[in-house]
């Protein structure tokens, strides 16, 4: 919150972008799970959300892969100089929403874990 109240959205692009990828490195740890590059990430959330090597997934909309975009894009904030790609900047409603997306996805990250743990 600091960086994005001091106007600074690289860095809070940056972190929320670490924050993400460490929640689904926890998780994917966890299971046993690869998860070292964008791709593994990925297969993570595609694990998550129960969606097969066609795409299809049974049940309700895919949630972990629905926050997962938003994460994502926040990676590609951090890493995209923003005069070559002005198609990645969002207004401050944008990273307000964004974030809190970054949030509930955090939050349900956590969630799994806790529910895995108490299984096993």
């Amino acid at each position: 919150n600091r960086a994005f109240d001091s106007g600074d959205v690289r860095e809070g692009s940056r972190l929320m972008w670490e924050a993400a990828r460490t929640a689904i490195s926890a998780v994917a740890a966890n299971q046993g799970w690869p998860c070292d590059s964008l791709d593994e990430i990925k297969e993570v959330i595609y694990r998550l959300d129960g969606v097969d090597e066609k795409g299809g997934f049974s049940g309700s909309y895919p949630k972990y892969f629905s926050h997962f975009g938003v994460a994502d894009r926040f990676r590609e904030h951090a890493e995209t100089v923003e005069w070559e790609y002005p198609e990645f900047q969002w207004s401050e409603v944008g990273f307000r929403m964004g974030r809190r997306s970054v949030k509930e996805f955090l939050n349900l990250l956590e969630k799994y874990v806790d529910t895995e743990n108490k299984t096993q």
